[in-house]
């Protein structure tokens, strides 16, 4: 199992979960060494890519409809020989193929994450796990509104604020980045 720094990642101009918030994700995630992970809004692959690493027996469906991002995903894929993971070039949760998982990483959703919630209920056992990143005040509501109506249990919102320091002169400033919401929860039984 090893971490991914996010420089080795390629990106493009496609958006990227940090490596500290990629961390966490992957850690709420509690992923099994044989979990069945789908990555909704895969964007440049970088959560599940390095998901892959925790689950040699598993595999990883990333889904992403942007081509750019499609592009940078495969190119990652070959960088780091990627065998477990499945690239799905599409929307959620139309093109989601019919599988069973027991884990779920939403990056984002195009405005479907109900209905994403909605597929992963009817797609997985007793105590999958959720979580979903988000950048906005509305989409931590919405995410946690649509989990509770969904009756998932054991919600968490975890709130990260990561500075990295940047050299000026013989001085280092600290630049924050945006601040993440991590929100995790578990199918109810």
């Amino acid at each position: 199992m090893v971490h991914i720094e996010d420089k080795e990642f390629i990106r493009g101009k496609v958006p990227m979960t940090k490596q500290e918030v990629r961390c966490i994700s992957i850690a709420k995630l509690d992923l099994k060494e044989d979990s069945v992970l789908i990555d909704v809004g895969a964007g440049s692959g970088s959560v599940g890519i390095e998901a892959a690493n925790f689950m040699p027996k598993g595999k990883v469906f990333g889904i992403e409809v942007n081509p750019d991002g499609i592009e940078v995903i495969r190119q990652n894929l070959e960088k780091f020989n990627t065998a477990n993971y499945e690239l799905v070039e599409g929307l959620a949760p139309v093109d989601i193929p019919d599988i069973c998982v027991d884990r779920m990483f939403i990056g984002g959703s195009k405005g479907n994450l109900e209905t994403i919630l909605e597929w992963f209920l009817c797609h997985s056992g007793d105590n999958a796990k959720v979580v979903i990143n988000t950048i906005t005040l509305e989409s931590l509501s919405d995410a946690v509104k649509g989990l509770e109506k969904l009756k998932f249990c054991e919600i968490e919102v975890i709130n990260i604020n990561i500075a990295r320091n940047k050299k000026i002169g013989r001085y280092n400033m600290m630049m924050g980045e945006n601040p993440i919401y991590i929100i995790s929860a578990k199918r109810s039984k």
